[in-house]
């Protein structure tokens, strides 16, 4: 049984995420299961300096599932940081670990991949550039296409509590983040976090640029339609 953690974020504002990542999973033949009593992960009162129970709650809320999968790299790491629930993996991880790959092949759509912090750093998802060693990307491998990389794996600015306190940063940050995506032409812009994306839709929507956004989740899912 996995357990399917959706983060607040997601939940009150991209529930569409949050389906099309359970069908992603149930499509894949996994018996997947959304705890109603999951809470936030408590990212956002740590990174402030607050002291706070919820990654033990958390912890708690998913112990009966084997493994548990998160919508994004940011929370995933950092409950992983906790030391309370280490069965937890990215949605992609997850994917990449179970080796389904070539997932989104058909996608006939050119796609610009912004590669989190986290995702890159944490969880390992693609080789950093400042490590100078032979390139991977375990997300190319899963959609099984070409993605169009931002010429620096640098972050985009949002940060979740950065961007509030630092607003004018955060967005010049997403600014030139948003420039060197678009600069390779796509007709979708992609991540593996929701939060990334919405901070850059956000400017492309303020600053006038037409591009579409869709999770990683989002792809999959229309491809895995498409075959079955």
């Amino acid at each position: 049984m996995l357990g399917l953690f959706i983060p607040c974020y997601v939940r009150e504002l991209y529930f569409d995420v949050a389906k099309s990542s359970y069908l992603v999973l149930n499509r894949l033949g996994y018996n997947v299961e959304i705890p109603k009593n999951q809470t936030c992960c408590g990212q956002p009162f740590v990174n402030s300096g607050e002291e706070t129970n919820l990654p033990k709650r958390m912890a708690e809320v998913f112990s009966k599932y084997d493994e548990v999968v998160g919508i994004g790299s940011s929370c995933v790491s950092f409950t992983k940081s906790q030391n309370h629930l280490k069965n937890i993996y990215e949605l992609t991880e997850f994917l990449y670990k179970d080796n389904h790959f070539d997932l989104a092949k058909n996608y006939n759509k050119k796609v610009a991949f912004h590669h989190s912090c986290h995702s890159i750093r944490h969880l390992n998802l693609k080789t950093p550039s400042e490590l100078n060693i032979p390139f991977e990307d375990k997300v190319s491998k899963v959609l099984g296409i070409e993605l169009n990389l931002a010429s620096r794996d640098e972050c985009c600015g949002f940060g979740g509590v950065y961007s509030v306190k630092e607003g004018y940063l955060s967005y010049a940050m997403g600014r030139e983040k948003l420039d060197d995506l678009l600069s390779t032409n796509p007709d979708v812009i992609s991540g593996v976090d929701m939060s990334c994306l919405m901070h850059l839709k956000g400017i492309a929507e303020k600053d006038g640029d037409v591009v579409e956004f869709k999770h990683i989740s989002e792809i999959i899912l229309e491809c895995l339609d498409e075959t079955l």
